[in-house]
């Protein structure tokens, strides 16, 4: 009887034991979960508080954009506008420029010939080598004021275009928030200035027709080439102008200066797959202008210094491959806009 009652004795320990255990298992195993459901909820707390700060940062940078005197997307639209316009028109005056001092009287100085040497040697790639300049001979004062041009309006266009990128970098993405009376009167204002542009061309060309027999070549030529300035001016001006507030191709431009790693990492997946998208068809639009503008300026220099092309419509070259480079972009941007932002408007 007492070994009866000593093994159900041991038997009702050992079963104490395993309750013991059971119970202590599942209050680690509540612990567990318990401290899991607090790490998620951590973890959400802080995604909640990173996108309320990426949000508040957007709005930041749109008020900015919007409002700021110095940071205000309108007034630094215009402003790159009016520069690249400038830019452009100062380079094609400079050839006018040139031409109007062929028109004077022939002399060759020995001082100014050691300029043109120094800016020979300066520029590296205008050898005699390479390129022969019979009027340089009779007019060296005239290549003199056509490369300053070129400097000047090339340095305009290179600041203009960092000034552009540093902006594009601060403010990679600004909403609309132009009104729809807005975006027509920039576009109304555009097109004035093109037929404007296209006007003095036209007006210039018909007069020296009917009467330019009775002036010089060189200063005719030079005429024809300021007006040629002065309707660029007002197709690159006007231009720039109106699609300013063309803020979904602000954004797809802007894109350009986002590393792709960084690129929606704050986002969720599918906002980061439409934007990776659009980075891919901007860069290639970017490549296509780059491209473009490298082959038409080679194009004109060739057409207006190597002896075995030279020709009066230098800028050729310039004009088709910029309408070809602003319609592959335009093809480009537009595939982009229908496929990841249809309704960014």
């Amino acid at each position: 009887m007492m070994q009866g009652c000593g093994g159900h004795t041991a038997i009702g320990q050992t079963g104490g034991m395993g309750e013991g255990a059971m119970m202590t298992e599942e209050a680690d195993g509540g612990d567990t979960h318990a401290t899991a459901g607090t790490a998620r909820i951590r973890e959400e707390i802080t995604a909640q508080a990173h996108d309320a700060a990426v949000r508040a940062q957007a709005r930041r940078t749109q008020r900015l954009a919007e409002e700021d005197d110095r940071f205000g997307y309108d007034h630094h639209a215009t402003n790159r506008a009016l520069r690249i316009a400038n830019g452009v028109a100062i380079i094609i005056l400079g050839f006018a420029a040139g031409r109007f001092l062929q028109a004077l009287p022939e002399r060759n100085t020995a001082d100014v010939q050691e300029v043109i040497r120094g800016l020979d040697r300066l520029i590296g790639l205008m050898t005699k080598e390479l390129v022969e300049l019979p009027h340089l001979q009779r007019h060296p004062e005239s290549f003199i004021v056509e490369i300053v041009a070129i400097l000047v309006g090339y340095m305009l266009l290179k600041r203009t275009h960092e000034d552009a990128l540093e902006y594009d970098a601060a403010f990679n993405r600004i909403e609309q928030f132009y009104t729809a009376a807005q975006r027509r009167q920039g576009w109304i204002r555009g097109a004035a200035l093109v037929m404007l542009g296209t006007a003095v061309i036209l007006i210039t060309h018909g007069v020296l027709l009917a009467y330019g027999h009775a002036m010089p070549d060189d200063v005719a030529a030079g005429v024809a080439q300021t007006s040629i300035a002065a309707g660029v001016w007002c197709y690159v001006f006007g231009g720039l102008y109106a699609t300013r507030t063309d803020l979904f191709l602000y954004n797809f431009r802007a894109l350009r200066n986002i590393n792709v790693y960084e690129l929606g990492k704050s986002e969720t997946d599918e906002r980061r797959e439409m934007r990776l998208g659009e980075k891919k068809l901007c860069d290639l639009s970017s490549s296509l202008t780059n491209f473009a503008v490298a082959i038409g300026v080679l194009g004109a220099l060739g057409l207006y210094f190597l002896p075995s092309f030279r020709s009066p419509y230098f800028w050729l070259p310039l004009v088709v491959t910029a309408v070809v480079a602003l319609v592959l972009r335009w093809c480009v941007i537009r595939v982009a806009r229908r496929r990841y932002e249809p309704d960014f408007d």
